[in-house]
């Protein structure tokens, strides 16, 4: 019946009738798969505080989650790369005791921690 194209069909979208109503069929896409993890929320959170039009601008372009993975993939490496040196450095200190070596893993793990966030989580990406 219709004769011509709606500019939304001609870019490849469609339309579901209900009761006699043309609705367009829009949806994000799936991203299941993308694992944000932890400090990629922290960097979200951030964002979304520090620089709402960027924030804004990712999550309209579909990008924010991928960027969000991204950043917790680089701040993981470096917590991990960190946590090596300093136990390489350090484990001997704490010698053959168990909880010497827990205390230590614990401090240094707070310590890395604290620097990966201040150096790659909240930094404008």
């Amino acid at each position: 019946m219709r004769k011509e194209q709606s500019l939304y069909e001609k870019m490849g979208g469609t339309y579901v009738e209900v009761d006699g109503i043309l609705y367009p069929n829009i949806s994000q896409p799936e991203e299941e798969n993308q694992f944000i993890g932890k400090y990629g929320f922290i960097w979200m959170d951030y964002m979304k505080v520090q620089y709402p039009s960027r924030y804004m601008h990712l999550k309209r372009m579909g990008q924010l989650k991928e960027r969000a993975s991204e950043v917790n993939e680089e701040a993981y490496a470096l917590l991990d790369a960190m946590e090596q040196r300093y136990l390489k450095k350090h484990v001997k200190e704490a010698g053959a005791s168990t909880m010497l070596q827990w205390e230590l893993r614990k401090k240094i793990r707070e310590q890395t921690e604290e620097i990966v966030i201040n150096d790659v989580v909240h930094c404008y990406h």
